[in-house]
């Protein structure tokens, strides 16, 4: 009988042992609940050869989100080394709003791809978007604006995607990450990084999903008439 009670202890223990796993942790059930009550301040991060549409279609997004009441979500703002005009696409004369000295504390940061070697090689521009990236709620890289976070030593370790032309380099530059290709964007948590160009798109609307739901977001791309796909 003893035996009988401790063979039936034994397989109940193993019945209800569940074996733990990474992806268990990153489960949708434990990612934060959207705080649609909050309006956060977006940056975007210019620079002189900055691609157009990795930093015009996240603006796009951002710009027509809004709360439950009707006002808008997010305040949206560009930054750069100064607030002289640079050129985007070789056509378009821009003029950042903030510079890195005076920019307002952001939420979410974006950094778009396009002639980014230049934005690397400045020191104090790099000392202002690793610090903000680190202490930002969310930090979204847009093609091959992956090239900061890397140098921020924020994709080490985890997957992330590029703009297809740039994941050779990026997989030198990062050895112990994953990159991954045909996919539209990879959420990391608190690191979001988006393939190329119209992809920045789909990467925006994703954090418009997870910070004020998916309503907001949906709303968002059907005031662009943009054919989103939420699922990556």
């Amino acid at each position: 009988m003893k035996r009988l009670t401790i063979a039936l202890m034994l397989v109940t223990l193993i019945g209800t042992f569940v074996p733990f796993s990474n992806e268990q942790a990153q489960t949708p059930a434990e990612k934060p609940k959207p705080d649609a009550g909050k309006k956060r301040n977006v940056a975007i991060v210019l620079y002189e050869g900055v691609e157009l549409l990795d930093f015009a279609g996240p603006g796009e997004v951002f710009t027509h989100s809004g709360t439950e009441t009707g006002e808008q979500a997010f305040n949206v703002y560009t930054v750069a080394t100064s607030t002289e005009p640079l050129v985007s696409q070789g056509f378009l004369t821009v003029k950042p709003q903030y510079s890195f000295d005076n920019a307002p504390k952001p939420d979410v940061v974006v950094f778009p791809g396009g002639d980014v070697d230049g934005l690397l090689k400045d020191k104090r521009g790099m000392t202002w978007a690793k610090a903000t990236a680190i202490n930002a709620e969310i930090a979204m890289s847009v093609c091959n604006g992956a090239h900061i976070l890397a140098e921020a030593g924020l994709l080490d370790n985890k997957k992330f995607t590029s703009h297809w032309g740039a994941i050779p380099r990026l997989r030198q530059k990062v050895p112990t990450a994953t990159v991954l290709e045909n996919v539209r964007f990879v959420d990391n948590g608190q690191v979001i990084t988006t393939a190329g160009v119209s992809a920045g798109i789909d990467g925006a609307l994703h954090v418009v999903e997870r910070l004020m739901g998916t309503k907001s977001a949906k709303e968002a791309a059907h005031m662009m008439e943009y054919n989103w796909q939420p699922k990556n």
